[in-house]
């Protein structure tokens, strides 16, 4: 452990140093024609060896910065560096709020100036045949990913993504979805932020009703009926004490991992399930808006219209993650957060964004320098000091101080219900049956068919598909 912290403390001095130089350089403190100092006086300064500055001034020398005049020094002949490479990362639109994406490039460019990223924002749908093409006509070398779309190319990681080493910074359960089974000390995605779902609520609306916050102990029953009381007794017209959107892959998939539903095929393919605890989560469902008089079709299309309701103080409580407390952050609103509500078990889905490399890219030092850097300690504290997403790195996320945005008084809540985060896989689902299911949780929520013919849906359409991807 002690060697790896030093040569942790080793590499951060000598990048220090390189970025130091170049930056000194580039700004014109130490001028074209001029010489560097010498390199004793650099290695007493930064408190390496000799050999390490020379090391760190070769990467100087790749640039086009400075030459190595024999017996005389190093002299500066450039303030531009020359073979630029050009990165392209294909990425998430919403990580230009959940991450600041776009200060992470330019922190990223000031640091490697002979890498210029070009950034290409992928749609939501059909993520999957996007990056596939994309990978496979050469236009990207990086890509962000979360488990969902990594879940898109089961069968097809191990020759479109390249390998990276584990992280042991890292918190492990980010990882473990993205190893290679075949060995455990390699990853296709190296995650940089994550959320749970979490509960989060207007302390007003609370307080003006004298209401209890939310706690670790609800249940979904209970926040229903403080929904309802919400909804009552509030005077400004509330539209919902209690709302999220119910056919989210992110929302609905939580109440069934609640309730112990998992799907299981035996030899011939046919799919098996609870019944019972299935139409029990799917009707809860239903019952959350019924009770509360809501069209769900009517308030929502995705996500971010909860928090929109949210912001307008038409909802006293959302379903949402910590990414969505970034469209919060900019508002005057007294809220806070909880841990989800629960029917048979407490659990919560885990969101998490990675990076992947391009297996084929050309360029894959500089896709691996990009990769290390996004997921490094530098960029993980900025995350952490700007966002309210929740950086990968353990001693990152857990730290507190000098933070640039309002956080919730519970905001660290996430360290204490770890165990009680899962996945979509926990379903015992590959992503395409999960889009099976919510086109059969479409039509049951309209109220178009009853628990029965549900149950049958479900299972023959299930079947079907396993049956399906056998031809193929």
């Amino acid at each position: 452990m002690s060697g790896k912290k030093s040569r942790d403390i080793f590499k951060e001095q000598l990048n220090n140093m390189v970025s130091s130089i170049r930056n000194q350089i580039l700004t014109g403190e130490i001028a074209i024609g001029e010489y560097l100092p010498s390199e004793l006086i650099i290695a007493e300064q930064f408190n390496l060896s000799k050999n390490s500055v020379r090391k760190g001034l070769e990467e100087l020398v790749s640039e086009g910065l400075i030459i190595k005049k024999s017996r005389i020094g190093n002299q500066v002949i450039s303030n531009k560096p020359y073979d630029q490479v050009i990165l392209r990362v294909g990425y998430y639109p919403s990580l230009i709020k959940d991450a600041n994406f776009p200060d992470l490039i330019r922190r990223f460019e000031l640091e490697y100036p002979n890498i210029k990223v070009q950034t290409i924002a992928l749609p939501y749908d059909n993520y999957k045949q996007t990056v596939y093409d994309f990978f496979h006509n050469d236009m990207i070398d990086v890509v962000t990913i979360n488990y969902k779309d990594f879940l898109d190319f089961e069968h097809l990681d191990d020759s479109f993504f390249e390998k990276m080493d584990c992280d042991s910074g890292i918190y492990p359960f980010l990882q473990d979805p993205f190893t290679d089974e075949k060995d455990s000390t390699k990853v296709y995605v190296r995650p940089f932020v994550f959320s749970p779902i979490i509960l989060c609520y207007n302390t007003d609306h609370f307080d003006s009703n004298n209401l209890s916050y939310p706690d670790s102990g609800w249940r979904w029953k209970e926040a229903l009926d403080v929904a309802k009381i919400l909804m009552s007794n509030n005077e400004s017209n509330y539209a919902c004490g209690l709302y999220f959107h119910p056919l989210s892959l992110n929302r609905w998939p939580i109440f069934m991992l609640q309730n112990r539903v998992s799907f299981r095929r035996d030899a011939m393919g046919h799919v098996n399930f609870p019944k019972e605890e299935m139409v029990e989560s799917a009707g809860f469902i239903r019952k959350v808006f019924d009770e509360q008089g809501l069209s769900h079709s009517f308030l929502s299309d995705n996500d971010r219209d909860a928090e929109k309701l949210f912001i307008d103080q038409q909802a006293s409580m959302i379903m949402t993650s910590y990414f969505s407390l970034n469209e919060i952050k900019d508002h005057s609103l007294h809220y806070d957060i909880a841990p989800l509500p629960y029917i048979q078990d407490p659990g919560s889905l885990l969101l998490m964004i990675g990076l992947a490399i391009n297996k084929h890219t050309t360029k894959k030092e500089a896709s691996k320098k990009f990769v290390d850097f996004i997921a490094g300690e530098e960029i993980q504290e900025e995350i952490r000091k700007t966002t309210l997403s929740i950086p990968a790195l353990k001693k990152i996320a857990e730290r507190t101080g000098g933070e640039l945005v309002y956080k919730p008084s519970r905001f660290h809540l996430f360290r204490e219900t770890i165990p009680t985060f899962k996945l979509f896989t926990d379903l015992g689902l590959n992503a395409k049956e999960l889009g099976e299911i919510r086109n059969e949780l479409r039509i049951y929520l309209s109220d178009l068919m009853d628990d029965k013919i549900f149950q049958q849906r479900l299972k023959s359409t299930l079947s079907k598909q396993k049956a399906a991807e056998k031809i193929e």
